[in-house]
């Protein structure tokens, strides 16, 4: 049983989503390793949600997770980031403005944690304004991709069966000779 178009549709937006979302940290990380490592937008974003997270919570982590705590709050930040960009990309699929609105939206987080850092410099958002510019061209070119007539599942017809059906027949039997 082939997925429902809409589940495809779906789908394949989510992957762009996705593949925008790569893009926007890969640039992100690219400027952030130019400008300043410390600059990098998932850093800024891991430093604002420790700044914000109740100390019980903190604490309960570095016991838990010892030395590997920061690793592991990266790598939920990423996971976020993923699902995220999967449900922009859903949206974006049904119109790129949806998309474009909610990348918008990481953008000003990105800027934000950015800007309040202790030691914050006005180069210090450039990573993450790069990262939403890249997104934002990426994504256009991926949803147009992802949902191009002709990217839908096929579903063979009764026609088609029947001539795959009496293809290996035809295979066996000798065509005549033309003239």
């Amino acid at each position: 049983m082939r997925p429902h178009p809409d589940w495809a549709r779906a789908g394949r937006g989510a992957l762009a989503g996705v593949l925008a979302g790569a893009v926007a940290v890969g640039v992100g990380q690219l400027v952030a390793g130019l400008i300043s490592p410390g600059a990098s937008p998932v850093v800024a974003v891991g430093q604002l949600q420790i700044d914000f997270t109740p100390p019980a919570l903190k604490n309960f982590a570095i016991r838990a997770f010892g030395s590997y705590d920061k690793q592991i709050l990266v790598g939920g930040i990423l996971v976020v980031l993923a699902l995220f960009a999967a449900a922009l990309g859903v949206l974006a699929a049904r119109r790129l403005a949806y998309g474009l609105a909610g990348l918008g939206v990481f953008a000003a987080i990105g800027v934000t944690a950015a800007a309040t850092r202790p030691a914050a410099t006005p180069a210090g958002v450039l990573p993450a304004l790069a990262a939403a510019a890249a997104a934002a061209a990426a994504l256009p070119v991926l949803i147009r991709a992802a949902t191009r007539p002709g990217t839908a599942p096929r579903q063979a017809s009764p026609a088609g069966r029947v001539a795959a059906a009496v293809t290996p027949m035809a295979a066996k039997t000798p065509s005549p000779a033309r003239p």
